[in-house]
């Protein structure tokens, strides 16, 4: 009877870890998503999920130190403000284009952000992260073309209010399984399966049992690609980079602090060359030192 009751639990536990998959494969998101029509629902979380910034330091392998080094100025959020000013890649390229064959498939898919939905900067709520998205070839409105704008209940311990703007929903540091059940009930939806994609755990779980108390299938993804990829983490240069932006309200990717490294005749000759391959000032990325 012990015996039958250890092999029970098992079943159950291995049915809902089912339910998340760890993979680092975006192909593996693609093939999941076949199977979907337009009665389901697709959420992206942003950071480390469909962007990724250039700087080692702002990497998710650099989370550690950026906190320890960011700790004394508690009167802003570095942590926001600089990731608004610093330059991104795609965790993958194949994103968009995924994304734009699910919009045409009329499969509602949206931007699901843990940030906050109203920041330093920013004069309207939700507009900052809508705007940053567009930049880099995301453009998730499509998704409810008639609703623009939905504020959700605030949780009385928390600043910010939770809303959706332009297809990008913000959970405002709210629990995301929370938020996304008051949104799915306000808009009266009933899909028949929820796919989700972030690269932090407890997210991807909160959704998971949040939809499974609702009886909503869902699918999550913890996505590991951005956690898994390597950079040169360097002390000296991200004290240097945090400390030039609080006084300056100026980002320095690391290609930039290279530069000055190299001697006086070499720094004129790249910046040179790299102007003369990209007059705006930019290139691969990053800003060319003025």
């Amino acid at each position: 009877m012990r015996l039958l009751y250890i092999c029970i639990i098992l079943s159950i536990n291995a049915l809902f870890a089912g339910d998340i998959i760890t993979t680092n494969d975006f192909g593996l998101i693609e093939k999941e998503a076949e199977k979907l029509d337009g009665n389901s629902l697709v959420l992206f979380d942003v950071d480390g999920t469909l962007i990724v910034p250039y700087a080692a330091i702002l990497k998710p392998e650099g989370k550690d130190l950026f906190k320890q080094l960011v700790a004394s100025h508690t009167d802003r959020d570095l942590f926001r403000e600089i990731r608004m000013k610093a330059r991104h890649a795609l965790v993958d390229d194949r994103s968009i284009g995924f994304i734009q064959n699910l919009q045409q498939g009329k499969v509602p898919v949206i931007a699901f952000t843990a940030a906050p939905s109203k920041v330093r900067g920013a004069e309207q709520p939700g507009v900052w992260r809508v705007e940053e998205l567009l930049k880099y070839g995301f453009d998730f409105s499509p998704a409810f073309p008639n609703l623009n704008f939905l504020e959700l209940p605030k949780d009385v311990n928390q600043q910010h209010v939770p809303l959706y703007k332009s297809g990008v929903l913000y959970s405002s540091f709210h629990s995301k399984g929370d938020i996304l059940v008051k949104f799915i009930q306000q808009l009266s939806l009933e899909p028949n399966m929820v796919i989700f994609v972030d690269d932090e755990f407890e997210h991807v779980q909160s959704v998971v049992t949040s939809l499974d108390k609702q009886g909503i299938p869902c699918i999550g993804f913890y996505y590991t690609a951005a956690n898994e990829a390597s950079g040169d983490l360097n002390l000296e240069r991200a004290r240097f980079q945090i400390d030039y932006f609080v006084e300056h309200d100026i980002w320095l990717e690391d290609m930039q602090l290279s530069l000055t490294t190299l001697p006086p005749n070499m720094q004129g000759k790249l910046r040179g060359l790299l102007w003369w391959l990209c007059p705006q000032g930019e290139f691969l990325g990053y800003g060319v030192l003025s």
